[in-house]
């Protein structure tokens, strides 16, 4: 286990002794946002300072709002140590960002694009880790309802700024995270894919 799920799980364990008629599946979504966002938090503030220095701050806010929401709730591999992390998450944030400002999108390659996006996060959302498994059933159709509502929010902003480079910023953001989830991408990583829907599937079994 992780240090984010570590941290998470001993909140939130805390957390439901604190108040004792907090349902499983609630728990389940509260310790699931408290990993994400220790996860998250103290590297966006080193990749922060480099975008800056950098000079693309303005651009790279808009990749780094766009990649978050959706990844949020849909999910997707994550680097297997906590080391590799920040060196991934750097290239991945700077990639996007630098695509964006680079590559001026058309209204049919980005129709294209959110189209196959759409497709697989339909699919494939949310995308769990072997470290982070989402058991819920309830909580694994909230994530999916979620990340349905964010990539059509997503696909109307990058349709309301087209011929912007914030919108093939947009763009590549919703491509590269759903690239993330996809079960081959697991497979190309090392890790295993619907961790948590198989711990789910084998407790149905049991009951």
């Amino acid at each position: 286990m992780e240090f984010p799920e570590r941290i998470s799980a001993k909140i939130t364990k805390a957390i439901a002794a604190e108040l004792e008629d907090l349902s499983e599946e609630k728990l389940a979504e509260i310790d699931y946002g408290i990993a994400a966002f220790i996860a998250n938090s103290y590297k966006m503030v080193l990749i922060f300072i480099l975008a800056f220095l950098l000079n693309i701050f303005q651009y790279f806010l808009i990749a780094i709002i766009s990649f978050g929401a959706l990844r949020t709730f849909a999910s997707g591999v994550h680097a297997k140590r906590e080391w590799t992390c920040l060196p991934v998450s750097t290239s991945i944030f700077l990639g996007i960002t630098y695509l964006g400002i680079t590559f001026d999108l058309n209204i049919h390659i980005i129709n294209l694009v959110f189209i196959l996006c759409f497709a697989a996060i339909l699919k494939y959302a949310p995308a769990d880790t072997e470290e982070r498994p989402i058991v819920s059933r309830k909580l694994r159709k909230k994530l999916k309802i979620l990340s349905v509502i964010t990539i059509l929010v997503l696909y109307a902003i990058a349709m309301y700024s087209l011929g912007t480079k914030a919108s093939s910023i947009i763009t590549f953001a919703v491509l590269v995270e759903s690239i993330l989830i996809l079960p081959v991408t697991y497979k190309l990583a090392g890790s295993m894919y619907g961790t948590g829907l198989k711990i789910s599937n084998k407790r149905e079994v049991i009951k």
